[in-house]
């Protein structure tokens, strides 16, 4: 049995009645013991000293800030640390393309493995435990499925892999969707996705998707609407394909950036019909940032970007829509950054999106609303019952945390309590050499 006394814990991941009235809103946190035995959380309880449960190992958190374990609703091991032999030099989502398409033929078994399993090592000891990753998904992508697959189980009871399928939008309105779907639940996928863009056929593609989807009893998870272009509206047709279907299972809907340059009373509507379809959001600042309103030749003033790049979150919230934000790309050809952290992406999210209008609730988009979205509302609270994975922070207040978010962090996976490190680059070898 451990015993964590003096643990600040975030309010909004606590059992409401431990919550209510017990926090200031500028320092949305409330001071409490925890009992973990085995590897679920017992007992929380409001600070109140004295030496712990009889036999129990104690330790003190001297009032530091202890989050849940994270969660990454939307990540892309496949691509990963690619960048060096795959750099996208114009900066631009389109300009990904071409050199991440190319460098799929050093897509083996060994490649991925070394690839994503550093960014596991990384995500771990940067305090993620559920992670879920989408797959370039096409004829010749069952080995990215399998390579995926054995990872899931390799890390099975530390963190939770899932998958997503990720093909064109096109693929569903043939057989070839069905073939992908297949292949993709036969190694264990937890939904099936798409990039669906507009088109002609748009409504087919998302019929077509959500018949698939409805057969075999799974959730889907999208890419959509990627761009500035306010007329881009896939996003309010899956909402109106799911409504007139009735489709039952989870739907989920990554980016969403050309809302925030539409009409404001379409924006309205659209978001209105989202929550009716009770469609989920997932927002991907640090990517969208990076990519959206480039300097193009048809752009050469002005140089600077002029928008965010992101969905319009605040009122999406406002509206009761659930909204996660994630990681996506790391140290690929669509953002040449990133580590895995999800205190960074909360930390700029918070920032970029001034979620500090909601502090309290902020803390979500990375724990308990991510882990709704992803189906394993257990995760991402600190509750009785909830599986004992925790991150222990330096900071002892949210001014801190925010102002030095890649501080030092302990890991509390169980009973056992442990220093978290990333590894160094050096351990992930050398994946091909730097551009000329």
């Amino acid at each position: 049995m451990l015993h964590v006394r003096r643990a600040r814990i975030p309010a909004a991941l606590l059992p409401p009645v431990l919550a209510r009235g017990r926090f200031d809103p500028l320092e949305p946190a409330v001071l409490c013991d925890l009992v973990i035995e085995g590897r679920r959380i017992m007992d929380v309880s409001a600070a109140a000293g004295g030496d712990g449960a009889p036999g129990a190992t104690v330790i003190d958190a001297a009032g530091a800030l202890v989050f849940p374990g994270f969660v990454d609703a939307h990540v892309h091991l496949d691509k990963t640390h690619t960048w060096n032999r795959a750099p996208n030099r114009s900066g631009t989502f389109w300009g990904a393309m071409e050199p991440l398409n190319a460098d799929k033929r050093l897509w083996t078994e060994p490649d991925l493995r070394r690839r994503a399993g550093f960014a596991l090592r990384t995500a771990w000891a940067h305090g993620t435990r559920v992670i879920r990753t989408h797959l370039d998904t096409g004829p010749d992508s069952e080995i990215s499925h399998a390579t995926l697959a054995a990872l899931r189980e390799e890390w099975r009871g530390r963190i939770e892999i899932q998958t997503v399928s990720l093909c064109g939008g096109e693929a569903y309105l043939g057989k070839l969707g069905e073939a992908l779907a297949d292949m993709a639940i036969r190694h264990g996928a937890s939904a099936l996705g798409g990039f669906i863009q507009m088109s002609d056929t748009l409504d087919r593609q998302i019929a077509g998707l959500l018949a698939i989807a409805r057969e075999r009893r799974v959730g889907i998870d999208l890419h959509v609407d990627e761009n500035p272009n306010p007329q881009a509206e896939v996003l309010r047709h899956v909402a109106e394909g799911v409504l007139r279907t009735g489709f039952p299972h989870p739907v989920v809907c990554g980016h969403c950036c050309s809302l925030a340059v539409q009409d404001p009373a379409r924006a309205r509507s659209t978001i209105a019909l989202v929550r009716e379809a009770k469609i989920g959001i997932i927002s991907l600042p640090l990517c969208n940032v990076y990519l959206q309103d480039r300097v193009t030749p048809e752009k050469p003033f002005p140089r600077s970007p002029r928008w965010r790049g992101l969905t319009l979150i605040e009122d999406l919230l406002d509206a009761g829509v659930p909204v996660a934000c994630a990681g996506d790309n790391v140290r690929d050809a669509f953002f040449a950054f990133g580590d895995y952290d999800p205190m960074e992406v909360y930390q700029q999210s918070l920032r970029l999106a001034h979620l500090d209008n909601r502090l309290a609730d902020s803390v979500r988009v990375v724990t308990s609303t991510a882990a709704d979205l992803v189906g394993r509302p257990e995760f991402g609270r600190v509750v009785p019952g909830a599986p004992a994975h925790l991150v222990v922070f330096e900071a002892r207040s949210f001014s801190e945390l925010l102002a030095r978010a890649a501080g030092p962090r302990r890991g509390i996976d169980g009973e056992t309590v442990a220093s978290l490190v990333p590894p160094p680059y050096s351990e992930l070898g050398d994946l091909g050499e730097l551009p000329a």
